[in-house]
């Protein structure tokens, strides 16, 4: 007899090595904090804090390296650099390095998040089967956290930027930030819940089945 597939091994296989992936960022993580390592993890604890933003904020079309004006409200010891508009405060404070971690790390947190309760549906349903409602419900739930996760952690994004340009120039306002949120894991998520609903029906129908044994 041939042997069967496990169905969960490719999707076993990718949360597992991403969940080392993770335990050796927190392992660096602590390492640099107690060993006072250089860096940035997450945005925050650099030397220097950076945000990008449209060139249209100086009224250029084209690199603003050198051309942007004192009268442009930036304020002092923040540079621009010249690939696009991506100013730097050389001496960021708390409040900056903060902001700066509001730029990534919720992403980051969302993206773990949702490998490790991928991991715990993977050993619910070794345990208690493929056909079950409550592993239904569970990879439901997963898909709507993870849609939840993605917009939250976009507005922070959104937030965080607008925050850190306004501190770097007069002209900005906090609303100015980009608010971006991958469509290809908006419709994963949607899919997500797709799934549990599907897996949900397929429950059901296997309870009948085996009333009907």
């Amino acid at each position: 007899m041939a042997k069967t597939r496990d169905p969960l091994g490719p999707l076993d296989f990718v949360t597992s090595f991403f969940a080392m992936l993770l335990a050796v960022v927190i392992a660096l993580i602590l390492a640099s904090a107690i060993f006072g390592w250089g860096g940035s993890t997450l945005g925050m604890g650099g030397d220097s804090v950076c945000v990008a933003t449209d060139l249209r904020t100086f009224d250029l079309t084209e690199d603003p390296y050198g051309d942007v004006r004192k009268d442009d409200g930036i304020h002092r010891g923040v540079s621009v650099s010249p690939d696009g508009a991506r100013l730097c405060d050389p001496d960021p404070g708390f409040r900056e390095q903060a902001l700066s971690g509001l730029t990534e790390a919720p992403s980051a947190v969302v993206f773990f998040g949702f490998v490790l309760l991928t991991r715990r549906i993977i050993r619910y349903a070794r345990q208690q089967g493929l056909f079950s409602a409550e592993l239904a419900r569970r990879i439901a739930r997963l898909g709507w956290l993870l849609l939840g996760g993605l917009l939250v952690a976009g507005f922070l994004r959104w937030l965080g930027e607008g925050l850190l340009l306004s501190s770097m120039i007069d002209s900005m306002s906090w609303t100015d930030g980009w608010f971006s949120v991958s469509v290809p894991a908006l419709i994963g998520a949607v899919g997500i819940v797709s799934v549990g609903r599907v897996m949900s029906h397929a429950a059901a129908l296997q309870a009948e089945a085996d009333a009907t044994i």
